[in-house]
């Protein structure tokens, strides 16, 4: 058999006259306009190896020549063999080729149709690893379609989208357009939504893959098609079908998390849609091909024998444009529903069909190849069904029944093919000879797809009587106010323009036969045309009103403007006049002043120089102070050198005398401290010789130095009278009664003399007086005497050289002198060490006088911060000794 070129049939344009199955009717109102074969275009992939054999060749730019193997292998025509077979399409692409060429041959056209509102589809056709995923998606360094398309849509509209949200979907494939209120606010909320990082828009903030995202770059050149006067916006969604169910792959919803199943339905307009998609609004290009990225961490993606990322679904990325006209001035969009277009480019992306005889697939994988062939298989038989239809249709004979809903991919653009739209398909061929089975399948099936004749859409834009071009004359409008501001003229501010309704009712009526089979359709098409034009007078009308009434009260308000005007400029002539003679009264004494301040002007010119002469007058004065003031400074820095030399020699002399007076002044005090310490060391001595009032002091100090004062520390001393040792500057001593005692069955009675803040004792031994009582001061002799006390008991408290606290207890007997006082006989010493357990080499051992004084209550006195604890213990037993706190005076 003899293979030849085959040409796709064109299907006579006539209209079905009888309806025979459920869709006839929408299947005529589509055959009885202009309709177009379905676009193929075919691309060859090059070859991975050099060494492969391939059994295809392309002829030219729309043939492709496919050889079997044996015609390859032995370069014979043997008798019966299959010939070389030759398949036409719209275009065939070398291996070679770019994909910029690809994308302006197949998918600009349907960028342009976008624009225009109607709808297109586009699908990749193939067996797997034929480059179905690169031709649509591409990668960094060469674009695919669907980037390009989105460019080149973003480039041509972006001088004219809308506000975000300003149209919202309805959820049903529709759309409605909120007022600016309800767009700002929306608008808001997807502000908080995106910094709190939830919802849908939280992948906003994440960076994108940069092999996506470079896709970006492209720089087409914008399309000029486009209506000026409207408003656009671009709604994306992302849907997959896999296992013959369809998934959204833009849910709200973590990547962790399975997707929920979706259904198709039909809207309003006999337009299939996936109920419950998520439609997202993109104003540039990132925002897009972030939202796809979004979708493709979705996808499902598996590793094949045939190809390591091979696609398990079918994808389809759809691009809807909104469009709608603006207001009378052309800022604003109507707010009216039925003015809005709607249009749609369907980008699928079909799974390549697969033999599992070469895949070896099992399990998974092999239940996906069977739904991806069960589903392209439908997808064949649709289409073959579809154009014996059409090629049956002016036969008589019954339609054949459409399987769409057999599976989800036809089902979902079942309103192409029955509908109106512009379909495109791309075949992907693998030339290597081992897929020439699977190639011929992909071949026979694009021959016939090229015989499928689809309606060309044609949407009914309304009239709404708008001036075209309004919108770019006010904005030129508002430029022109601009600079007549800045030229400073304020009349600017209160122009107008008025781009408002075109007063016609449109082009004539067109011409019809009315004896054709199309007039029932025909005179359908008349009455909408009519209601058209009759709704456009009734709004004409309407607003020749309401000019004509505008007009009117701007004429009478003009003509009170008038009136009111010339009485305003009858009062300013009169006010006029009286301020024309007043002006010319202060000429007169404008004159007459000018005469006199010239007279001034001879008069300050002398005072300036009288000042002159005085201003040199006084420099030359602040010359010759100055040279005074130099000369006393000088003087006074001379007299201040004298001052101090003799400050520092009578310093010095001072000095001098000073320390001579203090060295007597610590001899004396020296003298004294001997002294005292004399009587210290008499108050503590144990037995002590009677010496004779004629010994002096030094040799007192001297016996004291040889030894005579000896300290216990843990005894008890026997009582000795001491009458005869006391060497006070008194002439005589208080005379007591030796022998006087008391009984003992009376008891003791303890008159204990202690610091105002004691330390506490830890010791093991406590000191133990019975029947007691403790002072803190003994300023009085009655306290001595009042109480009946026999025994005297004074506790000293100081620090050792190792700094541990020792306590003294100095006892005696209170005896009775003759004159009524008391006096105290010492007899006893008691000492109560604290030793710590542990030595720290690190304490600070305080000093005796400073403890001293702590103990008893405040600091000593300056003279006698040098005394031992036995001085400062012999001054102040000084009372308790003589019984009383000052001296008698001489009889």
């Amino acid at each position: 058999m003899k293979a030849m070129s085959r040409t796709p049939l064109r299907v006579p344009k006539t209209p079905r006259t009888a309806p025979t199955q459920t869709h006839t009717e929408k299947r005529k109102d589509s055959s009885s306009k202009q309709q177009d074969p379905v676009n193929v275009f075919c691309r060859v992939r090059p070859l991975q190896s050099d060494g492969d054999l391939t059994c295809m060749r392309v002829k030219n730019s729309t043939t492709i020549a496919v050889n079997s193997q044996d015609q390859l292998l032995h370069h014979k025509q043997t008798p019966g063999a299959q010939r070389e077979m030759q398949y036409i399409f719209k275009h065939v692409f070398q291996p070679d080729v770019t994909q910029q060429d690809v994308f302006a041959a197949v998918a600009q056209p349907l960028v342009e149709n976008l624009i225009r509102g109607r709808n297109s589809l586009l699908f990749t056709y193939g067996v797997t690893g034929s480059g179905k995923t690169y031709t649509m998606t591409g990668n960094a360094r060469h674009r695919g379609v669907m980037p390009r398309c989105l460019d080149l849509l973003f480039r041509s509209i972006s001088d004219y989208q809308a506000k975000k949200f300003v149209f919202k979907p309805d959820r049903l494939n529709g759309f409605e357009i909120l007022s600016e209120e309800d767009a700002l606010l929306e608008r808001q909320h997807e502000m908080n939504q995106r910094f709190a990082g939830a919802g849908r828009f939280a992948f906003r903030r994440k960076d994108s893959d940069p092999e996506i995202a470079s896709q970006a770059s492209v720089e087409p050149t914008p399309l000029n098609t486009l209506d000026e006067d409207n408003m656009y916006s671009v709604f994306i969604t992302y849907v997959e079908m896999y296992n013959n169910s369809v998934y959204d792959l833009l849910e709200d919803s973590g990547i962790q998390k399975s997707l929920q199943c979706k259904i198709i339905r039909e809207d309003a307009n006999h337009q299939m849609f996936v109920h419950g998609v998520t439609e997202v609004e993109v104003k540039t290009v990132e925002e897009a091909l972030e939202v796809f990225q979004m979708g493709q961490k979705r996808k499902r993606m598996g590793n094949t024998i045939l190809n390591a990322e091979s696609s398990r679904s079918h994808s389809v990325f759809n691009i809807r444009l909104v469009q709608a006209p603006t207001d009378c001035q052309g800022e604003r969009v109507l707010q009216d529903k039925q003015t809005i277009t709607v249009s749609q480019l369907s980008l699928v992306d079909l799974a390549g069909s697969e033999r599992s005889s070469r895949t070896k697939n099992t399990g998974v994988r092999l239940r996906e190849a069977g739904n991806i062939n069960n589903s392209l298989m439908t997808l064949r038989t649709c289409l073959e069904y579809l154009r014996e239809n059409q090629l049956t249709a002016g036969c008589g004979t019954a339609s054949k029944k459409i399987p769409y809903r057999d599976s989800k991919i036809t089902h979902m653009f079942k309103n192409y093919f029955d509908g109106e739209g512009q379909v495109s398909m791309i075949v992907c061929i693998n030339p290597r000879m081992e897929d020439y089975d699977e190639n011929m399948q992909v071949m026979k099936f694009a021959e016939m797809t090229q015989e499928v004749q689809i309606a060309r859409a044609t949407p009914m834009k309304p009239d709404l009587g708008l001036t075209p071009g309004r919108r770019k004359a006010n904005k030129l409008f508002k430029i022109a106010v601009n600079n007549l501001n800045e030229l400073g003229i304020p009349e600017a501010k209160h122009l107008d323009v008025d781009v408002g309704l075109v007063y016609s009712l449109g082009p004539d009526f067109p011409n019809y036969q009315m004896d054709s089979p199309e007039t029932e359709c025909k005179i359908q098409e008349l009455m909408q045309y009519l209601e058209q034009r009759i709704e456009k007078r009734r709004k004409l009308r309407a607003n020749l009103e309401l000019k004509s009434d505008n007009f009117r009260q701007l004429l009478m308000n003009m003509d009170r403007d008038n009136l009111q005007l010339r009485t305003e400029l009858a009062s300013m002539k009169a006010v006029y006049k009286q301020e024309r003679e007043r002006s010319l009264a202060l000429e007169n004494k404008v004159r007459i002043h000018e005469s006199s301040i010239d007279v001034l002007n001879n008069t300050v010119s002398k005072q300036e120089r009288k000042i002159h002469e005085l201003t040199q007058k006084l420099s030359e004065q602040d010359f010759m102070l100055n040279q005074k003031e130099q000369e006393k400074e000088k003087q006074k820095k001379k007299y201040n050198s004298k001052l101090a030399v003799e400050s520092d020699k009578n310093k010095r002399e001072f000095d001098l005398k000073l320390r001579e007076q203090r060295a007597k002044m610590q001899e004396r005090m020296r003298i004294k401290d001997e002294k005292l310490r004399l009587v210290s060391n008499i108050l503590q001595s144990e037995d002590v010789p009677s010496l004779a009032r004629s010994q002096s002091s030094e040799n007192i100090l001297s016996d004291k130095e040889r030894g005579a004062f000896t300290a216990r520390t843990e005894s008890t001393v026997p009582a000795t009278t001491r009458t005869d040792i006391y060497c006070t500057p008194r002439h005589g001593m208080a005379a007591a009664n030796n022998r006087h005692r008391r009984s003992r069955s009376a008891g003791d009675k303890w008159l204990e003399h202690r610091a105002a803040n004691p330390v506490p004792l830890g010791t093991i031994m406590q000191p133990y007086l019975k029947n007691r009582k403790s002072v803190t001061k003994l300023t009085d002799m009655k306290e001595l005497t009042g109480h009946g006390a026999t025994k005297y008991c004074l506790v000293s408290q100081d620090a050792d050289t190792d700094g541990d606290v020792e306590t003294k207890l100095y006892k005696g007997n209170v005896i009775p002198t003759c004159g009524g006082g008391a006096q105290v006989v010492f007899n006893d010493v008691e000492c109560l060490k604290q030793k710590s357990p542990v030595h720290s080499p690190t304490r600070k051992r305080p000093s005796n006088a400073n403890l001293s004084a702590s103990a008893f209550g405040g600091p000593l006195p300056t003279s006698t911060t040098g005394l031992t604890s036995v001085q400062d213990v012999a001054s102040r037993c000084n009372l308790g000794i003589e019984g009383h706190s000052s001296k008698k005076s001489k009889m």
